[in-house]
């Protein structure tokens, strides 16, 4: 086992804000010369027994019980409080740290999405043998300020300019007012993107602006079309747009009247006639209609209903008490989490070879449109 590190060979290395544990440790022991599991070992040793599950594999994450949070804290002279407040896993539980007797340590999958950070953004913790890793949050997944969609690579820095795509970035900028004004956006998106998806799922590879959008995104990945179809980016403007809509109080007030005063289907027409008009396609609430007329019966919670179940739930629910219920969706109705269950419908089941092309592009990770299940930062599961 290795020799506990003495503090006066102190290196100063602090976190990035929103920083994986485990890619905080990387940068620390670079600067140190050690591998991550020696350094780990290293700082966490001590008179009782050291337990280490797993081992730092790409991608993983690092979670630490009390008693291995208070040696690191110790070993790095950052107070508690502030490594909590810098590294959102730092405290969140995780069932195999339930025993505080023993230093314990665990690598593991993360529940939430993260990203490498915008290098010029932090320059100063940015190395060339180790990226920084951060959790984006509800929409730290492109830089304003360096115009950048972040991806997630373990290992280098991943990203995807938008200089050239000005619809990503104005919708960015109403994704941020949304989170800051609407304590339930998060929860918003996800119904949205699950919307949208079952547009994409529904026939709309005729549609002009995805086509020339998802063009774009080949040419700045130098991949092929069906590999970056399924692409969070590619749908990102009409998700905001219909989060918009759908969050928008003064239209909610007019969708409850017309449900209330003509009856659910005229209301249900103004709901599509408006998100045709604010995402530029006037055509959408008559191809919607046609295609619900001519499409076999779906469940209830389908992805293609869920437009009309979230009216109906509207329509039934008092202004003054719209909360989390409005938002909650069935989760048969979400759009897949996994790259490669989205790119094999997109791609009519060539699925292996495209999300193979795309990992090589790391386009399977990152930020993706999903219910938080949190109100702030990532809780981090087994």
């Amino acid at each position: 086992m290795p020799a506990a590190l003495p503090p006066s060979a102190l290196v100063r290395v602090p976190p990035v804000s929103r920083e994986l544990t485990s890619s905080w440790l990387r940068r620390l022991a670079a600067q140190y010369g050690l591998p991550p599991q020696d350094l780990l070992r290293g700082v966490i040793n001590g008179p009782h027994p050291v337990h280490v599950t797993g081992s730092p594999k790409p991608g993983l994450e690092l979670f630490l019980n009390s008693p291995a949070r208070e040696a690191f804290s110790r070993f790095t002279r950052i107070p508690p409080s502030r490594l909590a407040n810098l590294l959102p896993s730092h405290t969140h539980p995780h069932d195999r740290l339930d025993d505080d007797s023993d230093v314990r340590a665990v690598w593991s999958a993360p529940c939430h999405r993260w990203v490498t950070a915008c290098p010029p953004c932090t320059s100063r913790a940015w190395t060339v043998e180790q990226p920084v890793l951060v959790y984006p949050g509800p929409c730290g997944h492109i830089c304003q300020r360096h115009q950048r969609w972040l991806l997630a690579d373990s290992e280098r820095a991943s990203s995807i300019c938008l200089g050239t795509m000005p619809d990503i970035l104005s919708s960015h900028r109403q994704h941020l007012a949304l989170v800051r004004a609407h304590p339930h956006t998060g929860r918003v998106v996800a119904l949205a993107a699950a919307v949208v998806w079952s547009w994409q799922t529904q026939g709309w590879k005729g549609d002009t602006v995805w086509q020339h959008r998802t063009h774009r995104l080949a040419q700045l990945t130098s991949c092929r079309v069906s590999a970056v179809a399924a692409h969070p980016l590619v749908p990102y403007p009409e998700t905001i747009t219909l989060t918009r809509l759908l969050i928008d109080r003064g239209f909610q007030q007019r969708l409850r009247a017309a449900a209330t005063t003509a009856g659910p289907p005229t209301a249900s027409t103004m709901l599509l006639q408006e998100l045709g008009r604010r995402t530029g396609r006037p055509w959408l609430a008559d191809w919607l209609t046609a295609h619900t007329r001519l499409s076999r019966p779906q469940p209830p919670d389908g992805g293609s209903d869920l437009l009309r179940r979230w009216l109906t739930l509207l329509a039934n629910t008092p202004g003054e008490t719209i909360g989390e219920e409005l938002w909650r969706m069935p989760g048969s109705a979400m759009r897949p989490q996994h790259y490669g269950d989205r790119s094999g419908v997109l791609a009519e089941g060539r699925s292996h070879s495209v999300t193979k092309e795309a990992r090589a592009a790391s386009l399977t990770g990152g930020w993706e449109p999903s219910p938080p299940q949190g109100d702030r930062a990532p809780t981090p599961c087994p």
